[in-house]
């Protein structure tokens, strides 16, 4: 009998004190790894998150990029780290649902050293083109990408990128004939694409709308299943007959497996509120991407589905990361 009352003691302590830490939470500045570069649209979409996020949690956050191996190793580094929700994880769709696919040996496995809070953004894509190029709409690209004459380039950030499955994807809906050109990087890829080099792009629309707005770059069409408000004039994937070709990048928080549920549950809707503030939501509107603020269940499942389509197809056409 004592025994049991023992037991029964210790397990409520460790209730009492799991409900008091997640209470507490957070007692000290958060770290969110971003597994990129600083300066591109996940760096920026994460710094801007955080500067809400400090205000709503009243504890500083602090972006940390770890670059290298496409989302790697910054996801690995969350991966390995404690799960006590002060390191995090913000990443896009590569890292998770691509990554796993085509490195033959896995540091770590996104279903279960990494839990999800949100999906913060889909981001579609945007079939560019120079401004000066012969393709004024998509018909003329593909009657030119047609058949064995075809000579027709594409570029991307690098093999195994959701810009390449992307382009990938269009190229095996409208059977189109063209090459990959892979760079290292978006940066270069558009400046080959401005400068002629390359023929066309398929592209995360916030890294090339400024280009678009200022007459740099032509638009041909969008991944999303609707029109974007600031490429009004640019028809959908469906509209051109290619519904399957519908295609997002995405962005989204994650933690350390075994984080304790009232942390996840804190952070999802800490996020959710910065994600809905009338000035987060008029930024992104204003970049062409959709707010989604998913529950962690929800998000968990949404990984699962994506790590399945985009692995079945980076292996369909042997990427690889370089």
């Amino acid at each position: 009998m004592n025994r049991l009352l023992k037991s029964a003691a210790t397990l409520a302590f460790a209730l009492a004190a799991t409900s008091g830490w997640a209470q507490a939470y957070p007692t000290k500045p958060i770290r969110v790894i971003v597994p990129f570069p600083a300066g591109g649209p996940v760096d920026q979409t994460a710094r801007a998150l955080g500067s809400r996020l400090s205000t709503s949690l009243g504890q500083s956050i602090i972006i940390d990029n770890k670059g290298g191996a496409g989302g790697l190793l910054g996801a690995d580094a969350v991966a390995k780290s404690p799960a006590d929700g002060y390191t995090l994880l913000f990443s896009s769709a590569g890292a998770l649902a691509i990554v796993p696919h085509i490195v033959p040996s896995m540091p770590y496995n996104p279903q279960k050293d990494l839990v999800a809070v949100t999906q913060a953004l889909k981001v579609p894509a945007v079939l560019v083109v120079a401004a000066n190029s012969k393709f004024k709409a998509f018909a003329d690209l593909k009657a030119a990408a047609t058949g064995d004459a075809s000579k027709i380039n594409y570029a991307s950030a690098g093999s195994g990128t959701t810009p390449h499955l992307q382009a990938e994807l269009l190229k095996r809906e409208a059977k189109l004939n063209m090459n990959h050109i892979p760079y290292r990087g978006a940066a270069p890829a558009l400046t080959d694409l401005m400068g002629g080099q390359v023929d066309m792009m398929m592209v995360d629309i916030p890294v090339v709308l400024p280009f678009i707005q200022s007459g740099k770059l032509r638009a041909l069409a969008v991944t999303d299943a609707r029109r974007i408000p600031v490429l009004k004039d640019v028809p959908t994937v469906g509209e051109l007959g290619l519904p399957k070709a519908e295609a997002y990048n995405w962005y989204g928080m994650l933690a350390p497996a075994r984080t304790p549920p009232e942390i996840i549950n804190k952070l999802y809707t800490s996020v959710g509120a910065a994600l809905r503030s009338p000035e987060l939501k008029q930024q992104f509107d204003h970049q062409g991407v959709e707010v989604v603020g998913s529950k962690p269940e929800e998000f968990g499942a949404f990984i699962s589905a994506e790590s399945e389509r985009w692995g079945t197809l980076a292996k369909a056409v042997g990427a690889k990361l370089e």
